[in-house]
């Protein structure tokens, strides 16, 4: 037994499990410094016009005056990130390599779910992250967009808690519901991991019957569909597999590798990473709030059901960060009452206040009392009355 292996079974890691943490640990190539041979990919868009229609829908800017996600680290278990783009730089938590091939983002998908999750704000940039004060962890675990092994996927989320990611975003699908990828999704949950997975893509085109897509199916994940910038739910979001909520996913402004921006990105990938955001921004703002209650606020405070494969309805950071969540106790569903988190004040002044104001009451309700007895006292020379009859 390895040393990696042994360390995870004194951590309690027990039966099938363990043997899956310690295989993905123990298996894993090192991290390679540079991008495979033939690794080139096209120049990013140099410049853009207005603020981005998702981040205007979803209203990120009043989100920030609350929360900003600083301090939390987002898994992105995708293809890469290239932290050289000047919005992720300084925003990396690390980056592992599982696939053999290098760090390096040779299909530009993980640098754009990343740039969604956590792009800094710049001087003259309209775009910015859901999340900019986190920071992303890189688990490369493809080398192109069709390369979705669900092996690689439990073995990337089982890295990603490894490093202390409080959000894992997995912007893949698989059609395969291993007992690996399930046992890492449910390692993940009982570390107070909040893990967000896109719902999947089908071919609108394709006349075939849509299956469920994992890891997004599985239960107490935040399953994320895409909708349009009328926030219908798009034609290729997958509506077979369970949503627990929708975010844009069509025409998504975010980071491309080495520099610039792409205008065009879409899929269901690009809708989970603004959930994995909220994510950050809710931890980062309730740092002692259990994984699975951040994923019930996230999916409470939704803007509404919006027909199939919408879920509990658009995602709301502005709500999910502010908002006061309570359960109903008929049927325990869950009901959001806007509250805005205002600093805490000392609220002494006012206690004081009421005091005074009571005491006055009280003093005028004894002058008033004594007013009515006082010249009944004195006809009676303070003899007691008599009872009622």
């Amino acid at each position: 037994m390895s040393t990696v292996e042994r360390c995870y079974w004194r951590g309690g890691a027990r039966g099938l499990l363990g043997a899956v943490v310690a295989t993905a640990l123990a298996v894993a190539p090192a991290p390679a410094a540079a991008a495979a041979p033939g690794c080139e990919v096209e120049p990013g868009k140099p410049d853009m016009g207005g603020e981005p229609w998702a981040q205007q829908m979803l209203n990120m800017k009043e989100a920030h005056r609350l929360s900003t996600g600083r301090g939390v680290v987002v898994a992105v278990v995708d293809s890469g990130v290239d932290f050289k783009n000047p919005q992720l730089k300084g925003q990396g938590a690390g980056a592992v390599d599982l696939t053999g091939t290098g760090v390096a983002d040779c299909a530009a998908h993980g640098t754009g779910v990343a740039g969604v999750i956590a792009a800094r704000e710049m001087a003259k940039v309209p775009f910015v992250g859901v999340a900019p004060g986190a920071r992303i962890l890189s688990v490369k675990v493809a080398a192109n967009e069709r390369d979705n092994s669900d092996l690689l996927l439990a073995q990337g989320i089982l890295r990603a808690v490894r490093q202390k990611a409080r959000v894992i975003n997995v912007s893949a699908q698989t059609a395969v519901d291993s007992k690996a990828l399930r046992q890492a999704v449910e390692y993940a949950q009982k570390k107070d991991v909040v893990v967000v997975a896109a719902a999947g893509n089908v071919d609108p085109k394709n006349t075939g019957t849509a299956v469920p897509a994992y890891p997004a199916q599985y239960p107490g994940v935040l399953s994320v569909g895409a909708v349009d910038s009328t926030g219908k739910v798009t034609v290729f979001s997958d509506v077979a597999t369970r949503v627990s909520v929708v975010a844009p996913g069509i025409g998504i402004t975010s980071t491309w590798p080495g520099s610039g921006w792409s205008f065009g990105y879409e899929g269901t990938s690009f809708a989970a990473p603004f959930v994995a955001g909220t994510a950050a921004l809710v931890r980062a703002a309730y740092p002692k709030m259990p994984a699975a209650e951040v994923v019930r606020r996230i999916e409470a405070t939704a803007d509404g059901n919006r027909g199939p494969g919408s879920g509990s309805g658009l995602v709301n950071p502005l709500q999910a960060v502010s908002a006061q969540v309570a359960v109903e106790q008929a049927g325990l569903e869950p009901r959001a009452v806007p509250i805005p988190r205002l600093p805490e004040e000392d609220d002494r002044p006012g206690k004081i206040a009421l005091g005074v104001m009571g005491g006055a009451l009280g003093a005028a309700s004894v002058a008033l009392a004594a007013g009515l007895t006082v010249p009944h006292g004195r006809r009676r020379r303070w003899a007691a009355g008599q009872p009622p009859r």
